[in-house]
């Protein structure tokens, strides 16, 4: 598990001042604590941060030399540019149910000779802070064309004691021909032209009308 250290921000600080400053504004707060708390951290740190996490895992989050048991609940960025803008955690206690998501991965792809068309990439589900998982695996090898697997069909960590959010009849993944897939994509491309010719037609018609007078 990672660590990130913080320091207290400022009430009247403004964020995009912050930001220009190579800091990230951020907030932790949970039950745990008795207000929410207002906190920055260094984007070099945020930028290592995210090269191994991402929304949904576990953190811990060092305040004024004070650990706290944290979960990366929101990450913003900033619109166009991308920019990293802003962080929420949630503190943790032992014991508590809390809400979270794991991310969906497909191992030995390379083993399928068809199209693999994967629909779904992560699952919300809430369990207890010591259960928390950040990734489910899918073992594509042997897969056939026709087959699938459903969320009820995913190996799921102390999966009786954990509260899937989803259907069990999702789709997670199926594995298609090949020459359907393109098949179904040359329909896709020539539909939407045929579309797309018939509104530019129906946006002219006024001018050739107007010609025409």
């Amino acid at each position: 598990m990672d660590k990130l250290v913080a320091t207290m921000r400022e009430p009247k600080s403004k964020a995009k001042q912050l930001r220009k400053q190579g800091v990230i504004p951020g907030v932790l707060y949970g039950k745990s604590l008795d207000e929410a708390l207002s906190l920055q951290f260094p984007l070099r740190e945020v930028e290592h941060f995210l090269k191994r996490n991402t929304i949904g895992y576990k953190v811990e989050v060092e305040v004024d030399g004070k650990k706290h048991l944290a979960l990366l609940k929101e990450l913003t960025y900033t619109p166009a540019v991308n920019k990293i803008e802003h962080l929420s955690f949630q503190a943790l206690m032992k014991g508590e149910r809390v809400n979270s998501s794991a991310q969906i991965f497909l191992v030995n792809q390379e083993k399928i000779s068809e199209t693999i068309m994967q629909t779904l990439f992560e699952i919300p589900y809430k369990g207890l802070v010591e259960e928390l998982f950040t990734r489910i695996e899918v073992d594509m090898e042997g897969m056939q064309v026709g087959d699938q697997v459903l969320v009820s069909q995913l190996n799921i960590p102390n999966k009786e004691r954990i509260e899937v959010l989803l259907p069990e009849d999702t789709m997670v993944v199926t594995v298609v021909e090949k020459s359907k897939m393109d098949v179904d994509l040359d329909t896709s491309e020539t539909t939407e032209m045929e579309e797309v010719g018939m509104v530019g037609k129906a946006e002219t018609a006024p001018e050739e009308k107007q010609e025409e007078e």
